[in-house]
């Protein structure tokens, strides 16, 4: 070989060398600029999605809180209502009560609160509070069932009597309105079934 044939063998094993070398170095730059690109994409990948998962999260506890709000108001206004529809049955039981005054049905109801009312108490020795309207039927009735009781009166519209032991230890309200107030729970119920059935 001359030295021509080894210069050139020479420069093209260097030149085939630089070569592989830029070659390799090219795919490692390439593949880093790669993985650097990877990286910084899942990173912005990551920090949005955090984001967006965040902005989802607020958007169905908002849809949340707004759904639980009108069931609540649903809840309220249908409330509402019964609480309505409720006083008016009360008012036109009231009413209808107060229609049947100086009536032997209003007098039979007198009767049996009062005879009710003794039997609890254990006692013909009573004190009945009644309102002024019905003074004179409770009396009767009192002279009629033989009890002793002392009658005393109120200015308030009571329907029914108040009856209470000489000593005052016992005391049972046979009002209409304690009466009403017993019923009230299954009075709603029925108004709630009924309206369900309308």
């Amino acid at each position: 070989m001359s030295d021509q044939e080894l210069v050139e063998r020479l420069i093209s094993n260097i030149t085939n060398r630089l070569s592989r070398e830029i070659e390799e170095w090219s795919n490692n730059l390439r593949l880093k600029a790669e993985a650097e690109l990877m990286n910084s994409a899942k990173a912005i990948i990551d920090k949005y999605a955090n984001v967006l998962e965040n902005i989802e999260k607020e958007i169905n506890m908002d849809r949340e809180y707004r759904l639980y709000e009108e069931m609540m108001k649903a809840k309220r206004e249908r409330l509402s209502i019964l609480e309505n529809a409720y006083a008016e049955v009360v008012k036109r039981v009231r009413e209808r009560f107060a229609a049947m005054r100086n009536t032997d049905d209003y007098r039979k109801f007198i009767r049996r609160s009062i005879q009710w009312a003794a039997s609890i108490i254990g006692s013909q020795e009573l004190v009945i509070i009644t309102s002024r309207a019905d003074e004179k039927v409770v009396n009767e009735v009192v002279s009629e069932l033989g009890l002793r009781a002392t009658v005393n009166t109120v200015d308030r519209d009571l329907v029914g009597v108040i009856v209470r032991s000489i000593d005052g230890s016992i005391s049972v309200d046979a009002t209409l309105d304690s009466r009403l107030n017993l019923m009230e729970h299954q009075i709603k119920t029925l108004i709630m079934r009924l309206a369900l059935t309308a």
